[in-house]
């Protein structure tokens, strides 16, 4: 069996042969060529895996040979060895620069040819295995790709359609996770009693992983509506599953509310999460972040929470965000911070819709040339008689 098919280009028929000789008594299969052009054609019926061509010969010469070979995206990867009498490491190196990987001195040993050819076949089969690997890879990666395209859509899926209603408000948002799919999550859903529950969460870390815990949060906190109507028994409820199902370094942050929009009463829990921004009407429409502090959801299962309460008149609005959108920092590394993002806040559109995306793009702007390396979620609700 062939180990390789090797081209000799050269204008002394004698040469030719020797090689010839010698290669085919080494198993290799061997084409014959007097100038580049005729090696051009040879290549044509079979491509070779090594070509050993001389650099002077007529109608074409080695050097615009190797030019042309290389230039072809179907050739360039075949290993080319220059053959010349011109001595000096000045020719070899001018042969290497036009893209030749290997220079061979005339006069030459056979021996030292086959040596080299032997080594080129060497490094040809190890550029064929990183080229197969390299196919195996890209296929995996392209499956990759497609399971965390089908995870994105399906991620999207779990947020609330939009726009948003439910009792006593309206709502939307922007999500931008930072690889595809994210820790971030939010819920607002409408009650049997005409109240409505918001949930927004962010889970540690990015990714796949994160992912899968926010669905957990989610899926928990649907459970616990199911219960009653206190976010903190939600809280309590939901941290108790979180650190059942998750690894001692898995938590999620998490803001849960309860609207009642006949009282315009907010009650709510704050779970190591930043808290939301009111903006209100009777402040004048001046933005104040809600009160209180608390643990985050899974890092024990006994741990305290705390019950807050704020009025939500019709006119005022909600601005709920994760971390991501307020750990920005301006190229002098000046940071946004929640004092930064409220301010931001102070001089919103009266739309929901254009005021998600002025802020988004507030911030983007301060962030820039960087982009978002945390997942970031906003929502704006705005309460509506």
């Amino acid at each position: 069996m062939s180990k390789g098919v090797v081209l000799v280009v050269d204008d002394e028929a004698p040469i030719r042969d020797i090689l010839s000789f010698y290669l085919k008594r080494a198993d290799y299969q061997v084409l014959m060529a007097e100038n580049g052009l005729r090696g051009l054609e040879e290549m044509g019926k079979l491509q070779p895996d090594l070509i050993i061509s001389d650099l002077r010969m007529p109608e074409m010469p080695g050097d615009d040979f190797c030019r042309q070979v290389k230039s072809s995206s179907a050739t360039k990867d075949i290993y080319f060895m220059l053959v010349s009498a011109l001595d000096g490491s000045m020719s070899k190196i001018g042969g290497l620069n036009i893209g030749a990987d290997d220079m061979i001195s005339k006069p030459f040993h056979a021996q030292e040819v086959m040596a080299k050819v032997d080594s080129a076949f060497r490094i040809i089969a190890m550029q064929k295995e990183i080229k197969r690997q390299n196919v195996v890879l890209r296929g995996f990666q392209d499956r990759v790709n497609s399971e965390m395209e089908l995870a994105s859509r399906l991620q999207m899926g779990m947020l609330p359609a939009l726009p948003g209603v439910a009792p006593g408000i309206r709502y939307t948002h922007h999500y931008l996770p930072a690889e595809g799919i994210g820790g971030d999550i939010y819920a607002i859903t409408p009650l049997p009693d005409g109240s409505t529950a918001m949930m927004i969460a962010d889970v540690s870390g990015h990714g796949v992983t994160a992912a899968l815990i926010s669905s957990m949060v989610k899926t928990s906190f649907e459970s616990q509506l199911r219960l009653g109507l206190d976010p903190h028994a939600w809280a309590v409820g939901m941290n108790q599953d979180l650190f059942r199902n998750t690894l001692a370094e898995q938590f999620a942050t998490a803001f849960l509310a309860h609207l009642d929009p006949a009282t315009s009463q907010l009650n709510y829990v704050v779970a190591g999460h930043p808290a939301p921004f009111l903006i209100g009407n009777a402040g004048g429409g001046k933005p104040q972040q809600l009160g209180g502090k608390g643990f985050m959801l899974g890092i024990d299962a006994n741990l305290p929470f705390t019950s807050q309460r704020a009025a939500f008149r019709a006119g005022d609005r909600l601005v709920l965000f994760t971390d991501g959108l307020e750990e920005v920092e301006r190229e002098d590394r000046t940071y946004l911070g929640e004092e930064g993002l409220m301010g931001f806040c102070s001089s919103l559109p009266a739309d929901a819709e254009q005021a998600a995306t002025q802020l988004v793009s507030q911030v983007q702007a301060y962030n820039h040339p960087a982009t978002f390396s945390d997942d970031v979620t906003l929502v704006v609700v705005d309460r509506v008689s």
